[in-house]
């Protein structure tokens, strides 16, 4: 009788949650006034909800990437040949990122990767949010995320902040306005750069990390899969805390490896290029370009910034930008000025390093950037101590999980 009585509990469990879907992945019908809005996959139910959609394999092109990606792209982009889907997903990760990759080229239909990067993605301090053991991320199997979705507590608990939002007209939100409290964005911009000042100072990169995205490359464009990198754009002022936390040249040689590795599968040929330049093509939006050198909001501000909605992240329309000049459709920044973007290879590396260099030097000079050395002054003058997080390695499970997915991808033949 007690095992009858659990029994019937597990049941009911896994039938409510997946009625209530909170992570928009049973197919269960809405109910008006309690689910008809999906509150939580602007939260913790975008990693889980992504992983079922790429377990699907129903699109051609994906973009992938960190909340910079969420953030800074439409989610379903216009104008992109076969459609686009906004496959990002919050504090991510490259070990994520990876096994997101692999799985998606299961399908026959994925043609196109595009993945935004950069050093945040490649440290030791992050490997997967706990989401991720819900998700078909972890063993590609999407009937067994089911299950798990199903039976897992955290769904409960999204379940029914699901049904509240819906009772009560709350909900996540996306983290940018039209217009601010006077000061607020500004706050925003002194906030995040004084952080990431302390979070570059523990920051420690890891060539695991490196060596398992290369593997993911190698076997996509091995299978006529094209892949399109971009290193993000950051505003000046998160750029400078980098530098003035002795992270620059680091980046830099990220930046150049990051280029090499790129090149090493460029001649590969895609069975349908999305974007000119071969089978492996990398883009760089960082370091001091125009649009991400508009001078932070000022003191008393309330109209929303034009690029950037705090430092770590730009804005959709920044974004659909980036897919055009990454498609070849466009030269000029979404505000004007040149560069807007640069193509990476071994030939032009070395000199738009130096340019990024100049174009640093140049910005110090301008007020804002008076203003920011002077802030950052006064952090460094309190000695702050490194944000560091406990080290998280890549281990055998890990690197078995992403094999296992990348033996299964679909061969370049039944993509054409």
């Amino acid at each position: 009788t007690l095992l009858a009585t659990l029994f019937a509990a597990l049941i009911l469990f896994a039938g409510f949650n997946t009625l209530v879907d909170p992570f928009g992945i049973t197919g269960a019908p809405d109910i008006p006034g309690l689910t008809g809005r999906d509150t939580r996959l602007l939260d913790d139910g975008g990693r889980v909800h992504v992983a079922d959609r790429l377990a699907r394999g129903e699109d051609r092109s994906i973009i992938l990437g960190s909340s910079r990606t969420v953030d800074g792209f439409p989610s379903e982009p216009q104008d992109w040949p076969g459609g686009l889907y906004n496959a990002g997903m919050r504090g991510t990760n490259i070990f994520e990122l990876s096994q997101a990759a692999a799985l998606a080229a299961k399908s026959p239909t994925l043609n196109c990767v595009v993945i935004g990067l950069d050093l945040d993605e490649f440290g030791t301090h992050s490997k997967a949010k706990a989401t991720y053991w819900l998700s078909a991320l972890t063993d590609g199997n999407r009937v067994f995320s089911l299950a798990r979705v199903a039976l897992s507590p955290n769904t409960f608990g999204a379940s029914i902040q699901m049904i509240a939002d819906n009772l009560t007209g709350g909900a996540p939100r996306v983290p940018w306005a039209d217009t601010y409290p006077a000061g607020a964005q500004r706050e925003r911009y002194e906030g995040g750069t004084r952080g990431m000042y302390r979070w570059y100072l523990g920051y420690n990169f890891d060539r695991d990390r490196l060596a398992l995205f290369e593997s993911v490359l190698d076997r996509l464009t091995a299978n006529g899969v094209q892949v399109t990198g971009f290193l993000h754009p950051l505003h000046a002022w998160r750029e400078e805390a980098m530098w003035r936390a002795g992270r620059g040249t680091d980046y830099l040689a990220f930046r150049a490896e990051l280029t090499d590795l790129f090149e090493r599968y460029s001649e590969r040929t895609p069975v349908s290029a999305c974007t000119p330049g071969g089978g492996a093509v990398l883009w760089d939006f960082s370091g001091f370009q125009p649009f991400a050198s508009l001078p932070a909001p000022a003191p008393d501000q309330t109209g929303a910034h034009p690029a950037f909605y705090e430092p770590s992240h730009y804005l959709p329309h920044i974004g659909a930008a980036m897919l055009e000049r990454m498609r070849g459709e466009r030269e000029a920044g979404p505000m004007g000025g040149t560069p807007f973007g640069v193509r990476l290879t071994q030939r032009t590396v070395a000199e738009t390093g130096q340019a990024l260099l100049d174009r640093r030097r140049a910005w110090l000079e301008t007020e804002d950037g008076r203003i920011a050395t002077r802030l950052l002054d006064d952090v460094i003058a309190g000695d702050p101590a490194p944000e560091i997080s406990p080290p998280q390695f890549l281990n055998r499970d890990d690197r078995t999980s992403v094999s296992d997915k990348l033996d299964a991808i679909a061969p370049a033949a039944a993509r054409r």
